[in-house]
């Protein structure tokens, strides 16, 4: 456990690391993967003056750091913040440590709650991240669904141009030649006309896409203005 919390610290910025263990060899085997310093286990206390954060993982059935070590340490340090993690089982460090100004003690019971708040934040933008898919995939079904009918409604565009069309040539024919301007009068006339028509089951076909009730709008229209599949 202390050699992942010592390569996460180093990842993130350690510029040192001290590495002491009851079994020299162990300390020194340790301190090399880290390009660290072994320390002597007897002396490791008098050494925690040049540290700012201290990790304990050892399977001593005491405490091996008490408040009076910590006090001590702290008028060596001039009481510069020290933080200490014990995430040994039992703890290593006496709890009464905490009560020293400017010296921060987390046990197991404070890591779990950081990892549970991390966990909840990411919970939170989880939701908030299934929220924005969901918005999009309706957008996109219903994108999907209106180019269902964009046919349809091509086609009805088609037809009523083609009827716009084959009037505008009968008046032509009937009663022209027409001067350049009632020509543009006669255009706009018609495709205003037209658009109107159009608007009303256009819109129906949009809004019904996709709808259970959508398949017999479709068919009415069909019928309505003799479109073919």
């Amino acid at each position: 456990m202390s050699e992942l919390a010592a390569r996460h610290l180093r990842r993130s910025g350690a510029s040192h690391v001290f590495v002491t263990n009851r079994t020299h060899e162990r300390a020194i085997e340790m301190a090399q993967l880290f390009q660290g310093t072994p320390v002597e286990y007897t002396r490791f206390v008098s050494m925690l003056p040049e540290v700012d954060i201290v990790i304990t993982s050892s399977g001593a059935p005491h405490y091996i750091l008490n408040k009076d070590d910590m006090q001590r340490v702290r008028a060596a340090r001039r009481n510069k913040p020290m933080f200490l993690i014990d995430i040994a089982v039992p703890r290593n460090i006496e709890p009464a440590v905490n009560d020293l100004d400017n010296i921060f003690l987390y046990d197991i019971d404070d890591l779990q709650e950081v990892v549970n708040a991390n966990l909840r934040e990411r919970m939170k933008e989880a939701d908030h991240a299934e929220a924005v898919v969901a918005e999009e995939v309706d957008r996109m079904l219903a994108r999907l669904k209106v180019a269902e009918v964009t046919p349809l409604i091509v086609g009805l565009q088609e037809q009523l141009e083609q009827i716009r069309a084959a009037e505008l040539e009968k008046v032509r024919r009937k009663y022209g030649p027409f001067t350049p301007e009632q020509e543009a009068a006669m255009e706009a006339l018609t495709r205003g006309l037209i658009n109107k028509i159009a608007h009303g089951p256009i819109s129906e076909l949009r809004n019904h896409a996709g709808r259970p009730e959508g398949v017999h709008v479709v068919a009415a229209i069909r019928k309505a203005f003799h479109l073919q599949d």
